[in-house]
């Protein structure tokens, strides 16, 4: 995973158990999550900069980019009418290494606790 730090300053912790990626208490299953075109998954902080939740809010905290589905042909093991193997398209599994995690700075207000790590 490629990880990018915004700005300074304290960043909310993070983990990744295999496609489950874990953002303070917001976790997102990234396979599940992909999609045929690049998707970008904010999370946020909410007005009062205490709780952070998906979708977009009164601070940035991260954005996760990940990769448009990617696809290959493989062989079916069937034969069209003139003996040619027939292939079909495979969906493959999500490449990690092209997963980006944006990590932004949070702000002095947000109470820091286990969920923070310093940069």
């Amino acid at each position: 995973m490629i990880i990018t730090h915004i700005n300074d300053g304290p960043k909310a912790s993070y983990s990744l158990s295999g496609t489950k990626l874990t953002i303070g208490d917001v976790t997102i299953d990234l396979q599940e999550r992909q999609e045929t075109s690049e998707r970008v998954i904010d999370i946020c902080l909410d007005n009062q900069l205490k709780t952070m939740r998906e979708g977009l809010g009164s601070w940035y905290v991260a954005n996760v980019i990940i990769p448009p589905k990617q696809y290959e042909l493989v062989l079916t093991g069937e034969k069209d009418a003139d003996g040619k193997d027939i292939m079909a398209e495979q969906e493959m599994a999500l490449d990690m290494s092209k997963v980006e995690l944006r990590l932004w700075g949070l702000p002095e207000e947000y109470e820091l606790n286990e969920g923070v790590t310093e940069e």
